[in-house]
């Protein structure tokens, strides 16, 4: 699983979570949390260069207190730090806002560079010495932020960001150590304990002096806990490896079989068949294929 990919499924399963870590409490305590809508299949032309862009996330949420309304959340997460990005965030929201006709909260997540911990970023555009328009975000720099500090936040997202900070005093193997032992500890289902796993996983890496380390404190009575979770996550991990290799070789196998038909497939349609995640979808494809007089007829 790619950075983007990954953190996007980690921000949909623990949205509440991320907006508290993000938000000032009183933003944050406003917002109906638990039933969000994501949005985030939306497209949009990112002007002015011209080309379709897919937003991370958009997410539609209803505000508590007073008179109820929507709140448009927009969330990019992006691998370092950009100048351009604050521009390119007002395009994106003005877009959203023209779309939805609701308040917009955009945030970006940055995995390197950013600021320290969450700060509102606001970009001005001014001529001479007018000001003529503002517009403000808040950016989360993870690299700049300190894990000792979100090790001890009460959202279990916090406990597995902290793999991408700076350790401070912590080892490498002793950051990761105090990572999953939160996440071993903490109250959630498997699902999203296999997704915090994973990222301390990915973003904690370690060399053979540090593997040394990190197997005699696991060696601990009190940290046995960590070693079964991570023999699950490992066993998880394998398991959704054999199943991705099995929908692979039908997919490649029902490409053959369409192609010898129908000769090349245009981009368009391999990318639909390249969505395609269930075995059982692909197999009834494989049938009728057979029967199928025109590519269109397999309803590709």
């Amino acid at each position: 699983m790619g950075h983007d990919q990954l953190f996007k499924t980690l921000l949909r399963c623990f949205f509440g979570d991320f907006v508290r870590i993000v938000l000032p409490e009183p933003m944050s305590q406003r917002l109906r949390l638990e039933a969000p809508r994501f949005l985030d299949r939306e497209h949009f032309t990112d002007l002015p260069e011209g080309e379709e862009r897919r937003l991370d996330l958009v997410v539609q949420v209803e505000t508590s207190g007073g008179e109820a309304e929507l709140l448009v959340v927009h969330v990019e997460v992006e691998a370092r730090a950009r100048k351009a990005m604050g521009r390119r965030m007002w395009r994106y929201a003005m877009q959203l806002r023209l779309r939805y006709g609701k308040p917009v909260l955009p945030i970006v997540l940055y995995l390197r560079g950013g600021p320290a911990d969450v700060a509102a970023v606001t970009v001005e555009e001014r001529f001479e010495d007018q000001h003529l328009a503002s517009f403000t975000y808040f950016a989360f720099g993870l690299s700049r932020s300190e894990a000792p500090e979100y090790l001890d936040r009460p959202e279990p997202l916090a406990w597995a960001l902290a793999a991408l900070m700076q350790r401070r005093e912590l080892s490498p193997a002793r950051l990761k150590l105090a990572c999953l032992r939160r996440i071993a500890r903490g109250r959630l289902d498997d699902a999203g304990r296999f997704l915090l796993v994973n990222c301390v996983e990915t973003y904690v890496q370690l060399n053979d002096e540090a593997r040394e380390e990190y197997e005699q404190l696991l060696a601990d009575e009190p940290n046995r806990e960590v070693t079964i979770m991570e023999m699950t996550w490992a066993d998880t991990l394998e398991a959704k490896g054999v199943e991705k290799g099995r929908l692979e070789g039908m997919r490649s196998l029902l490409l053959t079989q369409i192609e010898r038909r129908f000769g090349p497939l245009p981009a368009k349609t391999r990318n639909r068949l390249g969505a395609i995640q269930s075995p059982e979808e692909l197999s009834t494809l494989g049938d009728r294929v057979l029967d199928a007089r025109t590519l269109d007829d397999l309803g590709l």
